[in-house]
C-alpha cells in the first residue's frame, strides 16, 4: 500500500514537472493546490481558469445533422461547422459577428 502511494506521488511530481497545465487542470477543484500557484505563477493561473472554463461552455458531443432542417453538417478550413443545406452555423471558434455575440446551438468549439 504504501509502496502504491509512492508511484501516484511520483507520477503526479512528474506531471506536474513535465505538464503543469494538465497538473493544474486536474487539479481546478483542489483549494490548496490552486491557492498555491496563484501565489507562484498568476498567469500561469489565469490560464488554467480559462482553459477550465472554456472546457466547460464548449459542447463535446459530435454532430451530424442540423437542429433546423436535419440537413448534413460540414466543417470548413478554419474550423466552423454549419448546415450545407441551411447554412446555418452549429459550432465556430468565434462567439462573435460584426461586434455582436452570437448564439450557437452546439456551444463553441
Amino acid at each position: 500500500m504504501n509502496c502504491a502511494l509512492g508511484n501516484f506521488i511520483d507520477d503526479d511530481l512528474k506531471l506536474r514537472l513535465e505538464n503543469p497545465t494538465k497538473y493544474y487542470l486536474n487539479h481546478i477543484h483542489d483549494e490548496e493546490i490552486m491557492i498555491e500557484l496563484i501565489r507562484e505563477d498568476p498567469y500561469l493561473f489565469q490560464h488554467v481558469i480559462r482553459l477550465d472554463f472554456i472546457n466547460k461552455i464548449s459542447n463535446h458531443d459530435n454532430i451530424h445533422q442540423c437542429p433546423e432542417c436535419r440537413g448534413s453538417i460540414i466543417k470548413d478550413e478554419s474550423g466552423e461547422e454549419y448546415c450545407e443545406t441551411c447554412g446555418l452555423v452549429t459550432r465556430t471558434h468565434i462567439p462573435y459577428v460584426a461586434g455582436e455575440m452570437i448564439s450557437l446551438p452546439f456551444g463553441l468549439k
